[in-house]
């Protein structure tokens, strides 16, 4: 039978293949995770710098995030602030034979620094590169240098390849600033690395070939893994050598072993590099998984070992209650925190006390796992602060400190007769900034409740509407009065009393 609309279901047609294409476009995101050993969002620039130290001459190249690659591009401000790791290349070689891996690191917003060694002295290569990490860190304080007010000082990383590796690690060893260590293929050097291990402060991720017959894997990284302190671990890439952490296949020759091919090895080599320096110098968590997590403990190309410890948790502040007067039952609420190594459990200590220098220790709720916690206080001016923690040693004290009050009950005060109106002395007194004014009515009644300056100007109208009979409450907040004396005067019908209270910063 002849489709009598064949145009019209030409036009449906298109049109579901074009909405199905839009669908897939906005979907694909959702569905295809960015992956470490894929470029970052910026681009790399680079530039050469010439370093002196002591009379050794180093000649470096630089790869920064820039906004558009290229010799000498200018720097994208926008990931601020940035990270500078030093990079150390093998015997014999030159800084030129490793540039994918550091316009990799550039691209996910890491300043990387490569001398060129002028010798093999293994010592004064570790000094080299703590040296270039000093000169980016001097350019971020030098105002006219491209990279001013942009790094990140904290922190800083260390790479490199073969010799280059065991002296990064050397260098981990002299500089506590080393936050993460991650050479790949570290030989062994003199003075030796392997002995240095315990030295390092920070976390060591050592990067290796399983075949690798010039640095092999028992006789040089295993050692130096078995020697370090957690945080460490140690990566073997399966059927990896020495040579193919390299772009150039000039030195293969003298390493013929390994099955897998120069481009897979440095996909996993960009791959777990990028996630150990993105988890400890971004301290982005979302890595872990490539770092220690299921990630990489599921890579069936990969042999890996690691031993963790608990780390400090992550800054955090205290939510409520803040400068307020606290009636009961007390909830007191702060936010959750954890730390780099996302196997730990973070459990919170509330402490409360009775002084400012918060000296006087009033009471300690320990072994809380939640981030809230409801207990009754009796009346008084109370401070508090909460330690998480994953271990005795292992600790962060919350952002700040807060102040709240609990007052008297109301049942304290003077019980007024039903028929008459009272307004009671405000508590605390004196106070700063927050109090409280209680005041009984026999009646309904048209209420003004004022406050009034020492000249008799009016500061504050705390009340002024029509109130049913009871007790009722008020909480004023004198944020914005000086201190000194002032006046509160309720108004109720006929009924007028005034009571004088002090604000006392």
């Amino acid at each position: 039978m002849k489709n009598k609309y064949p145009g019209k279901l030409l036009r449906m047609t298109s049109n579901r293949i074009l909405l199905y294409g839009l669908l897939l476009i906005l979907l694909l995101p959702v569905y295809i995770s960015p992956q470490p050993e894929n470029p970052g969002q910026l681009k790399a620039g680079w530039t050469s710098a010439v370093l002196d130290r002591n009379g050794r001459t180093l000649n470096c190249r630089v790869y920064y995030p820039a906004v558009s690659e290229g010799s000498e591009a200018p720097i994208d401000t926008s990931g601020k602030p940035y990270h500078v790791i030093a990079f150390g290349h093998g015997f014999l070689m030159q800084t030129s034979s490793y540039i994918s891996l550091f316009k990799h690191l550039a691209s996910y917003g890491y300043v990387v620094i490569a001398p060129q060694f002028p010798n093999t002295q293994h010592s004064e290569l570790a000094d080299d590169l703590i040296a270039t990490i000093s000169y980016i860190k001097f350019e971020n304080k030098r105002i006219g240098s491209r990279f001013f007010q942009l790094i990140d000082t904290t922190k800083s990383g260390v790479f490199g390849h073969s010799m280059g590796g065991g002296a990064s690690l050397l260098a981990a060893s002299r500089d506590s600033t080393i936050t993460v260590a991650a050479p790949l293929a570290a030989a062994e050097t003199n003075p030796s690395a392997i002995a240095q291990m315990n030295q390092i402060k920070g976390a060591v991720y050592l990067i290796a070939g399983e075949n690798d017959g010039i640095t092999p894997v028992n006789n040089h990284q295993l050692p130096m893994f078995l020697n370090a302190n957690p945080v460490k671990a140690i990566l073997s890439i399966k059927g990896g050598n020495h040579t193919k952490f390299m772009d150039i296949s000039t030195w293969d020759w003298t390493d013929p072993n390994g099955y897998i091919s120069r481009t897979e090895q440095l996909r996993l080599t960009r791959r777990y590099l990028t996630g150990i320096f993105n988890h400890f110098l971004k301290e982005d968590t979302t890595y872990y998984k490539y770092t220690f997590g299921e990630q990489v403990l599921g890579d069936s190309s990969v042999i890996f070992m690691y031993e963790l410890k608990p780390l400090i948790p992550f800054r955090f502040n205290l939510i409520f209650p803040n400068d307020t007067l606290l009636s009961p039952p007390h909830k007191f609420i702060w936010e959750s925190t954890k730390s780099l190594n996302l196997s730990d459990t973070v459990n919170y200590e509330l402490m409360v006390f009775k002084d400012s220098l918060l000296q006087d220790t009033f009471k300690i709720f320990s072994n809380m796992s939640d981030t809230s916690f409801i207990t009754t206080l009796t009346s008084n001016t109370y401070y508090w602060k909460v330690r998480a923690y994953t271990s005795d040693s292992t600790y962060r004290i919350s952002n700040q400190f807060l102040k709240f009050i609990v007052p008297e009950p109301l049942g304290l005060n003077p019980d007024p007769s039903p028929e008459e109106f009272v307004l009671y002395q405000n508590f605390p007194n004196p106070f700063n900034p927050i109090t409280k004014i209680d005041f009984s009515l026999s009646s309904n009644a048209n209420v003004k409740l004022s406050v009034y300056n020492i000249i008799g100007e009016l500061e504050a109208e705390l009340v002024n509407s029509n109130l049913n009979s009871g007790n009722h409450s008020i909480i004023f907040n004198a944020n914005n009065l000086s201190s000194g004396i002032y006046f509160y005067k309720l108004e109720a019908g006929s009924f007028i009393q005034i009571k004088k209270m002090t604000i006392l910063r």
